[in-house]
């Protein structure tokens, strides 16, 4: 029931985390035997290696994934089975929901913060072309968001965000009930501008990312990096930084009151995809973690 917004150019942060927790397919084990393939795929989107580069990254990735299999797992199922038991309340606590949410945000920190030195060498080696085409997949990729979550009336923005969050609850939950989805509603509505919100501090993040590879030769770049990479809030404003947390939140309270009306059924359903999860991932074998070099 974790829902995150992947951002493109941590990617491969994001898949070692979100494929497990999203628990998108219907075995996880599947993604996760086959990452070391599916990151360099969907890097490819934006970041075009050449022969060289594709050699040198390739053993990081795996001593990345080894790392990830042997010291990230193990806290997951934690993380699950503390999940599971907050689920089986008749009315879970928001407030442990909202707990379950930041640690999702912190696994996400523990993962930058593993791939920085690796990130950083890999961008030294890029060519000015291909700076210039991940700039562009990135702009094009921006035109589309903003097509999608900024160009519509404010009235469909929220329409889409309700109907967004009822796709991603219905494989959880099953059918969804007149109040639940009235609850969504309520939901989506309170969230009111925060697609521009959102968009205006990842192109902000952006930006600075963008100043960053420029100089990505300089003496400064690989503190430059590290910050973008691992300490992300640090560059959202104001506002964005008041209301993220709140937002975190209220979508904690948004899950606390879909589980206390849930039905037999759905709380059943719930149950069985969480411990679905739970054995694909205890069922997994780590490789002793690797060296880069």
């Amino acid at each position: 029931m974790i829902l995150l917004r992947r951002q493109r150019l941590s990617g491969m942060a994001l898949l070692l985390v979100a494929s497990l927790l999203l628990a998108s397919c219907s075995r996880v084990s599947l993604v996760y035997r086959n990452l070391d393939w599916l990151i360099p795929w969907r890097l490819n989107d934006y970041l075009h290696l050449n022969r060289e580069q594709k050699a040198w990254l390739k053993p990081r990735l795996q001593a990345h994934l080894a790392w990830h299999c042997s010291s990230e797992l193990a806290r997951y199922l934690d993380w699950l089975q503390r999940l599971d038991a907050l689920l089986q309340q008749p009315r879970p606590d928001a407030s442990l929901l909202d707990l379950q949410l930041r640690e999702v945000d912190e696994a996400l920190k523990r993962v930058a913060v593993q791939i920085t030195p690796t990130a950083i060498e890999l961008l030294r080696m890029f060519s000015d072309r291909q700076v210039a085409e991940l700039f562009a997949a990135i702009d094009e990729d921006n035109r589309e968001l903003y097509e999608e979550y900024l160009e519509p009336p404010l009235r469909v923005q929220i329409a889409d965000r309700a109907e967004r969050m009822e796709e991603r609850l219905r494989p959880w939950l099953g059918s969804l009930t007149l109040r639940q989805r009235a609850r969504i509603s309520q939901w989506a509505a309170a969230m009111g501008g925060q697609n521009r919100l959102w968009l205006d501090n990842r192109m902000r993040w952006q930006e600075a990312l963008f100043e960053a590879i420029r100089g990505r030769h300089d003496a400064a770049f690989a503190g430059l990096l590290s910050d973008l990479l691992q300490l992300r809030e640090s560059y959202f404003n104001a506002e964005f930084r008041a209301a993220y947390p709140r937002n975190r939140r209220a979508l904690a309270e948004l899950f606390r009151d879909l589980l206390t009306s849930a039905d037999d059924h759905q709380r059943m359903r719930l149950r069985r995809r969480l411990h679905d999860l739970q054995r694909d991932l205890a069922e997994q074998v780590c490789a002793a973690p690797l060296t880069a070099d």
